[in-house]
């Protein structure tokens, strides 16, 4: 089968149904193509106890406003789920599931877009796959012994799914501190190695985080403010039980051993960094540097607030440099290492030596081709819910002027 449209759009999670909305009000004739089912990683790649990390007003795409009773709540991640499947339906997005792209490339003026379908043939592509594509497992996981179950924090479901025993999770970003607080609430003993990260408060003066930080521009932050150019940690959040601060040093009071970065793994014994006390510290930095912010916006506003709180200095602590799998009688090791780009069916110069997408603000180096859906894509907030409306009328309306001229 072949056939040809003005646009493809690949991936039908909530930034390829953003853009299919985009297309359709510019009347541009387009076909979206998604590997499973619309948001399937919401589907398939959510542990049970996670919520939604923004506050549910957010869900508001455009096209279709939030009309939920708890626009402060923080929804279950099925109910996000559900969201997206009936944002696809009010769009009337032209979503065709369960249809594998297996090749991208260019041949002269169009794009050839191969699928376990068919052919087609477009003018314009937007790669709205988003920024979870190849999981990231360090080459250590080959040294573990066989008799410990891996799994990647996109497969972790709830704790009694795995093996009794403790449970090592690798990685402190939002899903790994969020897993550890799961096996904590659960009384599975569990070791954590951190990583950089970003601690800020759940609410303040009875706000949300987020909110705070739309009001003082760190939403809208862009790349270029990247500090040595390097890409800010992830921010820890949760809307577990309402929602609450999500702090490492909270974690290990309760019960969970923290422990430095993972070096290496040499039959029974993980061997980690003497960096556990840095990185806290710094993420408490970064966490007064937030509330200093937000104070002064508050204070701006009008508002009254409370005497700021300097994170106290905790006092260092001693910890292993080597931790004994069988010692700690760990079971499970739960790798939330995140994720790499997998562009190996796009056979076109659009990636730099990394892997990196080639664009800027979601517009590729080469003509016709877009990205829709990254991490600072453009700022702080693409990727997200807040930020994708944004994105989306940006590279829409590009590809409208530029990308469809013959």
């Amino acid at each position: 089968m072949s056939e040809s449209h003005d646009v493809v759009v690949i991936g039908g999670g909530q930034a390829g149904l953003v853009a299919s909305h985009a297309l359709t009000e510019h009347s541009v004739d387009h076909v979206v193509l998604e590997r499973a089912r619309v948001g399937e990683r919401w589907r398939s790649e959510r542990w049970d106890s996670l919520r939604f990390q923004f506050p549910n007003r957010v869900l508001g795409l455009p096209g279709m406003a939030y009309d939920g009773d708890d626009p402060d709540g923080y929804a279950p991640y099925r109910d996000v789920l559900g969201w997206v499947e009936r944002y696809a339906a009010v769009i009337g997005a032209p979503v065709r599931e369960h249809t594998v792209v297996t090749s991208l490339e260019q041949r002269s003026s169009r794009w050839l877009v191969t699928t376990d379908q068919g052919v087609i043939r477009c003018r314009a592509v937007v790669l709205a796959t988003g920024p979870f594509q190849r999981r990231r497992v360090p080459s250590a996981s080959a040294g573990l012994p066989a008799a410990v179950h891996q799994v990647h924090a996109a497969d972790y479901r709830r704790p009694d799914l795995l093996p009794d025993g403790a449970v090592l999770v690798v990685g402190s970003g939002a899903s790994g501190a969020q897993i550890a607080e799961d096996l904590l609430a659960a009384g599975r003993e569990t070791y954590l190695c951190v990583s950089r990260h970003r601690r800020v408060p759940r609410r303040f003066l009875g706000r949300d985080v987020f909110t705070w930080l739309v009001d003082i521009g760190l939403m809208d932050r862009t790349r270029a403010d990247w500090v040595d150019g390097r890409m800010p940690p992830t921010v820890l959040v949760t809307g577990v039980g309402g929602g609450h601060d999500l702090n490492l040093r909270a974690l290990e009071e309760q019960g969970t051993t923290l422990l430095g970065t993972m070096r290496s793994v040499s039959g029974e014994e993980v061997h980690v960094a003497d960096d556990v006390d840095a990185i806290l510290s710094a993420a408490d930095a970064m966490c007064d540097d937030t509330v200093r912010a937000i104070s002064a916006q508050a204070i701006a506003q009008g508002l009254d607030i409370p005497p700021p709180e300097q994170t106290p200095v905790a006092p260092p602590r001693s910890r292993p440099s080597t931790l004994s799998l069988k010692e700690a009688r760990i079971a499970s090791v739960i790798w939330s290492t995140g994720y790499a780009f997998d562009y190996d069916w796009v056979h076109a110069p659009c990636l730099d030596t990394a892997g990196q997408p080639l664009q800027h603000r979601g517009v590729g180096e080469l003509p016709g081709l877009y990205f829709l859906g990254l991490h600072w894509m453009h700022t702080f907030k693409s990727g997200t819910f807040l930020g994708i409306g944004d994105d989306s009328a940006h590279v829409v309306e590009h590809l409208v002027t530029h990308g469809l001229r013959p």
